[in-house]
């Protein structure tokens, strides 16, 4: 019998752990904040239409010279014309690649 109400008590602190955690989860992306229509859903920033101020906030080792440059190189059809374009070195994409995106105007 007291293995029973044992089991029982666990159990029962099993469920409510698994709904709090369903409850936790449920809710994340409604209080999420409203981004700018420059970037996308996975946190990426437009390279052919954000400003330079969004630029040098979401990559902060770009320098206002480097963000000039990328913006003054627009329109870019891949992300790789960032270099053929000469606003970034190579090296410099391979730091900020996972930080843009490039999407059509």
């Amino acid at each position: 019998m007291r293995e029973q109400v044992r089991f029982l008590r666990v159990f029962k602190i099993l469920m409510l752990s698994l709904v709090l955690a369903l409850v936790g989860t449920v809710g994340k992306g409604a209080n999420a904040p409203v981004t700018h229509g420059d970037q996308t859903k996975k946190g990426k920033i437009n390279v052919n239409t954000c400003s330079k101020r969004e630029l040098l906030k979401k990559i902060p080792s770009l320098t206002s010279h480097k963000a000039q440059n990328i913006i003054k190189g627009r329109p870019y059809s891949r992300i790789y014309d960032l270099v053929t374009k000469k606003a970034v070195t190579k090296k410099e994409l391979s730091q900020i690649r996972d930080l843009i995106v490039v999407q059509d105007p």
